[in-house]
């Protein structure tokens, strides 16, 4: 019985893990990808600070996990050096096979 209710608690910990490291790609991929904030990001990448910050997936990450931990039942700055390196190998992946495997005409 005991044996159960702890595959329970761990089953809950690694669905809580998966749902925060994805919600926090999502938002490192948004902040640095997406077209619906190319007016934002224009306008803020004309600061250094933030040119380099959202041309680097690991820093990024480390922030968009920094924001994300604040929900999380985790510890804040352990999950936010998770997100970094989670978001930083999601998007070398996500960049591999988008120009490396399948590249289009003009990236050849």
């Amino acid at each position: 019985m005991l044996s159960i209710r702890l595959m329970e608690i761990k089953n809950y910990f690694v669905a809580d893990l998966i749902l925060y490291t994805i919600a926090s790609y999502g938002l490192c991929y948004i902040l640095m990808e997406a077209k619906v904030l190319n007016f934002i990001r224009d306008k803020i990448i004309k600061i250094k600070f933030f040119e380099e910050l959202l041309n680097c997936s690991l820093c990024t990450g480390f922030w968009t996990g920094l924001i994300i931990g604040v929900f999380a039942p985790y510890n804040n700055i352990l999950f936010a050096l998770y997100s970094s390196v989670t978001c930083y190998f999601l998007y070398l992946l996500n960049y591999i096979l988008l120009y490396k495997v399948y590249p289009t005409p003009e990236d050849k």
